[in-house]
């Protein structure tokens, strides 16, 4: 199966500087813990988001999504 990546700014991020960047080795790893989780993850979409929290005010979070 082959993967891919694929990325959706908020309307209020366009127009900006990229937000994330994501090295080789992240997108490695990311097709990795796709290609080995279950079935009915496979065809799913890594969401990240961001919540206030934490020491720096940020915490991140990662869903798999429809």
């Amino acid at each position: 199966m082959s993967s891919r990546v694929v990325v959706r700014m908020a309307p209020a991020l366009k127009g900006r500087r990229k937000p994330l960047t994501l090295t080789n080795a992240a997108v490695e790893r990311l097709k990795e813990l796709q290609e080995t989780s279950q079935p009915e993850e496979k065809n799913k979409t890594l969401k990240i988001g961001i919540q206030g929290k934490g020491c720096s005010g940020n915490a991140y979070t990662l869903s798999w999504v429809d």
